[in-house]
């Protein structure tokens, strides 16, 4: 019997952003609040000892933080790579965030996918509407899956509407599971999806926060 191989996607929502920081972006692209500074540092408390194959991240600077964050305290150095079709919802239509060089100012190793994943070549798609970013959620998947195939383990950090319509995309939920899963995401939340060889989709665990502890019990989970 052949072994079973799968492939695990740990999804992350940015931490928590502050008003008013977008600084020369638009008011969309606010950077990180020092308790979401905070957040992100255990996230890389928490994914230390955890091997990644590859790094994916939304352009917004939120979540260019959030994953450097993430990513900060292992051995491997890994490269940051922006999705713009990872974008959040609402997100003015034709800004997919600033340059690469810009966000290096944040994190000194990024680069921005070379595949067209879904939309319009030029990317002026629709980031408004809840259809859209479901469309966009199926097509991310589908892409991360093919490209990395199975045997992989990889780190995708986006935004609370996209995560949501993401953990929709990501698996075959009944309608009477969805209430248990289709919930606003915690600020540097985790969701781990499973996919293995035999054909089995799975979510291990959705909207984790226990690497927020530390912070406990003066912490409130803010939405």
């Amino acid at each position: 019997m052949a072994e079973v191989e799968k492939l695990e996607i740990f999804h992350i929502r940015h931490a928590e952003p502050q008003a008013g920081t977008n600084e020369d972006r638009p008011v969309c692209d606010a950077r990180l609040s020092p308790l979401g500074e905070q957040q992100a540092a255990l996230l890389g408390e928490r994914f230390k000892n955890i091997h990644f194959d590859a790094v994916f991240c939304s352009p917004l600077v939120r979540c260019v933080q959030t994953a450097a964050g993430a990513i900060s305290q292992m051995e491997e150095k890994h490269t940051i790579e922006l999705i713009p079709e990872i974008i959040e919802r609402n997100t003015p239509i034709g800004y997919h965030g600033q340059s690469v060089e810009y966000l290096t100012r944040f994190y000194d190793k990024i680069r921005l996918c070379p595949d067209h994943i879904w939309g319009p070549a030029d990317r002026q798609f629709d980031s408004i509407t809840k259809q859209s970013a479901l469309e966009r959620a199926r097509a991310v998947h589908l892409y991360l899956r093919e490209r990395m195939g199975f045997g992989k383990r990889i780190l995708v950090c986006s935004h609370a509407m996209f995560g949501n319509n993401f953990l929709q995309a990501g698996v075959s939920l009944l309608e009477e599971e969805r209430a248990q899963f289709i919930l606003t995401l915690y600020h540097s939340s985790v969701t781990k999806y499973k996919y293995t060889s035999d054909g089995t989709e799975r979510i291990s665990f959705s909207n984790d926060i226990s690497h927020l502890r530390p912070l406990l019990p003066d912490y409130e989970c803010i939405v």
